[in-house]
């Protein structure tokens, strides 16, 4: 993984609904405070519910989620959307301090389901959480 392969040569590293959307954030985000210096920043969105509406997982856990291969056919991919608490205690543990946090909402289409977007900012802390290891080695 890149991150990996680059330990403390970022400053910044930033997702929109990306990687710590569809990756296992207990995989990515230990890997992302490798590859940022002390004191490196960590923003990131992902939605706050589901888009039907259904709330956000309490416990660290994907839901398979419906999509179309690049071939038409139908497939599923993991998403992980969990509750602002689940993403605070897993920054915490993969060495981040939570800077600040919100969540925007948007109305959605006539007639359809509401919108929440979740908004993270984190640093790493110079010295790690217990159990993480800025060594490159075990991810």
């Amino acid at each position: 993984m890149y991150l990996q392969d680059h330990p403390s040569s970022l400053d910044v590293a930033y997702s929109i609904f990306g990687a710590l959307d569809f990756r296992d954030p207990r995989t990515l985000l230990p890997a992302a405070a490798l590859a940022l210096r002390p004191g490196g920043t960590l923003v990131f969105s992902t939605l706050a519910h589901y888009r039907t509406g259904a709330p956000a997982e309490t416990d660290c856990r994907p839901a398979d989620i419906p999509t179309r291969m690049p071939d038409g056919s139908p497939g599923t991919l993991q998403r992980w959307v969990l509750e602002p608490t689940v993403w605070a205690k897993l920054l915490d543990e993969s060495g981040f301090a939570l800077v600040d946090s919100d969540t925007v909402h948007d109305p959605g289409p006539d007639g359809g389901v509401p919108v929440a977007t979740s908004l993270f900012r984190a640093r790493r802390r110079k010295r790690h959480a217990r159990g993480f290891s800025n060594s490159g080695t075990g991810l």
